[in-house]
């Protein structure tokens, strides 16, 4: 986790908290990430993803979701 923090700073640490210690999803679950254009939700839904979670994520503005 050393390693890792330090490559992705704060908000990579919040999202691997958020998402694997409070979390805890499983292979084929669905994952909702309500600000999935800010730093943290790139990185849930990425996490989300590698997990093999099914990723739904909004944004603010459709501009956001072009991102």
């Amino acid at each position: 986790m050393l390693c890792f923090s330090v490559n992705t700073g704060m908000p990579g640490i919040t999202a691997y908290a958020g998402f694997f210690e409070l979390g805890s999803p499983k292979k084929g679950e669905t994952v909702f990430i309500s600000a999935a254009s800010g730093a943290v939700g790139q990185l849930v839904g990425q996490f989300a993803k590698l997990t093999g979670c099914y990723v739904v994520g909004s944004a603010g503005s459709k501009e956001k979701v072009l991102l």
